[in-house]
């Protein structure tokens, strides 16, 4: 009895292992799908709405980010887009200016003190820094600007890939016709079907000496 039991559990072991093999390859392809149709998803994502972005840099009141410029005035903060964004530097008696004027036309002047009272502690912003800013906002508009025309290029083409990849299902549908393939050949397992019934008759074999069937 203990040889059929060792044989019948061997061949049962193995089946096993080949339909775990099997199983493991479909569940690969499914993730690989599902992660591929998902990056394609956040690049769309990321197309639509590209939000601040990387943060280039501040000046006073203005932070600059990769899309957008942050405009903090006491305690509130608003965000101006970048594209159609036109930034001038000017200076007067007593400050430094940057004016922006967004895509609305609306206007935003950012001040920076170069003239102060004697006895006022508030920092005192260098020309060049402010005129470096300014060029450094130029040049972000000019990159964003750039950034936004090829957007419906690229989205078009993502979309696309999209669709196209949540439609190729050929890797799963191998793995899934393989393991298929090899459950059935393991039910169908000729060497499985005489080993099992070794096994069963040697189980009988022992319930009529013993009185009683011991564990497969």
């Amino acid at each position: 009895m203990a040889r059929a039991r060792a044989k019948a559990r061997a061949l049962s072991h193995k089946a096993a292992a080949e339909e775990s093999a099997a199983q493991a390859e479909l569940t690969s392809a499914q993730a690989a799908h599902e992660r591929n149709v998902r990056q394609l998803e956040q690049q769309i994502a990321r197309l639509r709405h590209p939000g601040a972005g990387e943060r280039l840099g501040s000046l006073g009141e203005l932070v600059l980010f990769k899309h957008a410029l942050m405009v903090t005035s006491g305690p509130a903060t608003r965000s101006i887009e970048l594209a159609g964004l036109d930034a001038r530097f000017d200076t007067g008696r007593t400050n430094h200016s940057i004016y922006l004027t967004d895509a609305t036309g609306r206007v935003h002047r950012a001040k920076y003190p170069h003239v102060l009272p004697a006895t006022d502690d508030q920092y005192r912003f260098d020309e060049e820094a402010v005129r470096d800013f300014t060029v450094a906002i130029q040049n972000a508009v000019a990159d964003e600007n750039s950034f936004r025309a090829r957007i419906p290029q690229q989205l078009a083409h993502a979309e696309q890939q999209l669709q196209l990849t949540r439609a190729d299902t050929r890797a799963q549908e191998a793995a899934r016709q393989k393991l298929a393939r090899v459950q059935q050949r393991n039910r169908q397992d000729p060497h499985r079907k005489v080993a099992d019934t070794e096994l069963e008759n040697a189980l009988q074999d022992w319930k009529t000496l013993t009185g009683h069937l011991p564990p497969k």
